[in-house]
């Protein structure tokens, strides 16, 4: 169906998905997943359920597409010069077929594609399956970030403390962009991750979206933001909604860009040489 994404490789239904707080689910789509999981106690359990079913022997990281388009009954997945949307599922007579634009970078091409498969899902489910709707794009994204991030197998390449190298990755490993690889550490961890270029906070995904939400140590975070513009990389604890946090970054070459993660500090990180402010590269 057609679709649109952001520059980042992540639709931007997923990422106001993610942002908004749980709501009850009424549409069709809702319930018609629902019904094809089975016993489930949530729209984000039904969407786990039948990724797991199509999934299983597909191997992962990264994901084969192909083999799991051939699990939905997709004919073929195409590159289209000038599309002027991310991506679209085509019936043609009784065969389905992906097409994408053939500028996506390839995690944003994946994830287009793996939407799609979203769609494709609702086409094996029976007649008058759900075609349209905010509720069903945003299932489609979930049912993407499951195709491509499967829980089981991200949760244990993820380990128990997330950094700025470990996103990335993660990401060259599931063939995902860095923005929506971001999005499933944040959702699996206890953490804050945002990118800043020149100095200004660009996207995030936690309890750090925007610039204003660094002001409870600005001497803190403008001096971690100051040495990642300069292309050094590192980490120091800092003050974040009443706690210590540690924050660490990463920089990219030749750029004014930093991807950051901050994690709240256990007792036992709170060492005194951990003192707040204090930068440890």
């Amino acid at each position: 169906m057609p679709r649109k994404t952001s520059p980042f490789g992540i639709a931007n239904g997923e990422q106001g998905s993610m942002r908004r707080k749980a709501k009850r689910w009424t549409s069709a789509a809702a319930q018609r997943i629902s019904q094809v999981a089975g016993d489930v106690a949530s729209i984000e359990e039904a969407v786990a359920v039948i990724a797991r079913r199509f999934l299983d022997g597909i191997p992962c990281p990264p994901t084969d597409l192909d083999t799991l388009k051939d699990r939905l009954h997709v004919e073929s997945i195409d590159s289209v010069p000038g599309l002027p949307i991310a991506g679209e599922l085509r019936r043609d007579g009784r065969a389905l077929r992906i097409v994408h634009s053939e500028s996506l970078s390839p995690g944003r091409r994946r994830f287009t594609i793996a939407h799609e498969l979203g769609h494709a899902f609702f086409e094996t489910t029976g007649p008058n399956c759900p075609r349209y709707g905010e509720e069903l794009e945003r299932i489609c994204d979930m049912l993407a970030s499951e195709f491509l991030m499967p829980r089981a197998v991200f949760q244990n390449r993820l380990g128990d403390t997330v950094t700025p190298e470990h996103i990335y990755q993660l990401a060259r490993d599931f063939g995902t962009s860095v923005m929506a690889t971001a999005l499933r550490c944040q959702q699996l961890r206890r953490t804050s991750i945002f990118q800043v270029e020149d100095a200004q906070v660009v996207w995030g995904y936690g309890q750090v979206r925007r610039q204003q939400d660094l002001r409870d140590d600005p001497d803190g975070f403008e001096a971690a933001i100051t040495q990642a513009m300069n292309g050094n990389a590192g980490e120091q604890s800092v003050w974040f909604r009443r706690s210590d946090h540690m924050l660490r970054w990463v920089c990219s070459r030749g750029q004014r860009r930093a991807l950051f993660v901050l994690a709240p500090m256990s007792r036992d990180q709170k060492r005194p040489e951990v003192a707040r402010n204090a930068t440890l590269v």
